[in-house]
């Protein structure tokens, strides 16, 4: 069955029934027997959809869960209120005080501030890899358990060699987290590439309304039952009304991403024919750092490209003067976004940037009336 074909049947229920499985809400769930009982709780251990309690989820959870589990590829799914819960989740089961975490140097600031302030004081230590990397024997001591990578990388999109990155990794008998917000399970499928889990911020697009938090780690072999014990233990769930809007957001998730992935990408050729404009940041563009990868491993790009100025240029006045880009943290929803962007900020191999950079996330708004907008931004930048 076809991807797009999946995202319309998800969770579909016996006829005569709902179009979308219903919100269910519970915490108790009723048993007429202690055997009942006994076997349930049973059951729980190995299959994470069994009805048992509300911190394990109710039926709406479980079946964004199962849903999202075969958008990925994995062998389960596990479900967190936020995006920055779920990496906490896809990291805390593996490590322990005395381990030693490699991490990508363009990973998303959140997850780089999880990592110093929580693992680092929890006897976790950690060391940075630059995007390119893929032969860790440099990095890797006798005591390292886990890489975290994101692809393409937060803010400036980066694309990794994951295959070749995930084989080296392996060969050290070590676990590699992606962080494939970007992709969302659509564009890119990081477990068919060889890493063990997937972290998805499903606040995204996977809602793609700009009106739900969520988070969700795809997993599959020897990882899925560290991160199912992990997740009942710190009570990690995920509400039946965010998981509703979620698995309701999954319904469109095609069709928003082929829109958004056009809008951004015709922004990204149409700003570099700007003289204000220094680089733009987009894995669409030849050129890019990683695009031959990307062509290779993912099947098309999201709205999201960052664009540098020239030095002197007043980014902020620029974006203040849009009428259709709003201003706000996130993005992945319907809207057109634009904020200023500080990317190498904490990282240990930054770049050399000629002015001000603005991360832009291309909505479903017609594409004409975006880059209109942004013309008469220039426009009046120039004086006219």
């Amino acid at each position: 069955m076809k991807r797009e074909t999946k995202l319309a049947h998800y969770g579909r229920m016996a006829t005569p029934g709902p179009a979308n499985p219903p919100i269910v809400k519970a915490s108790t769930i009723l048993h007429d027997t202690v055997a009942s009982y006994k076997a349930t709780k049973a059951a729980r251990e190995t299959d994470d959809a069994v009805l048992s309690y509300g911190r394990r989820g109710t039926t709406t959870a479980h079946q964004l869960a199962a849903a999202l589990a075969d958008l990925e590829g994995g062998e389960a799914c596990f479900l967190f209120p936020t995006g920055v819960a779920a990496v906490a989740g896809a990291l805390t089961p593996y490590l322990g005080a005395g381990d030693h975490l490699l991490v990508v140097d363009t990973i998303f600031p959140a997850t780089r501030s999880y990592c110093e302030k929580s693992l680092k004081r929890n006897g976790v230590t950690v060391d940075y890899i630059p995007w390119d990397t893929t032969d860790l024997t440099p990095y890797v001591k006798p005591e390292t358990k886990l890489v975290m990578v994101e692809s393409p990388a937060s803010q400036t999109y980066e694309v990794m060699d994951l295959p070749a990155l995930c084989a080296s990794a392996h060969a050290h008998d070590l676990l590699v987290a992606a962080d494939n917000t970007y992709g969302s399970g659509w564009l890119y499928r990081p477990l068919e590439l060889g890493c063990d889990l997937s972290v998805v911020a499903g606040t995204k697009y996977i809602g793609g309304h700009a009106d739900a938090m969520m988070g969700a780690v795809i997993a599959k072999g020897r990882v899925v039952g560290p991160l199912r014990a992990h997740t009942a233990m710190s009570g990690q769930t995920l509400g039946p009304d965010e998981a509703y809007a979620c698995l309701r957001g999954l319904r469109t998730l095609g069709l928003r991403l082929e829109r958004h992935g056009e809008n951004g990408l015709a922004l990204a050729q149409w700003f570099p024919d700007q003289p204000e404009v220094a680089k733009v940041h987009h894995p669409g563009l030849p050129g890019h750092p990683g695009h031959a990868v990307w062509q290779r491993d993912a099947s098309g790009s999201n709205g999201l490209l960052t664009v540098e100025f020239k030095a002197g240029f007043d980014a902020e006045g620029f974006v203040d003067r849009l009428a259709l880009f709003s201003i706000g943290s996130s993005w992945g929803g319907f809207e057109s976004l634009a904020m200023p962007s500080s990317p190498d900020a904490g990282r240990l191999f930054p770049e050399s940037r000629a002015g001000a950079m603005i991360r832009f996330h291309a909505g479903l708004e017609h594409i004409d009336d975006l880059v209109a907008d942004l013309a008469a931004s220039f426009d009046t930048a120039r004086g006219r």
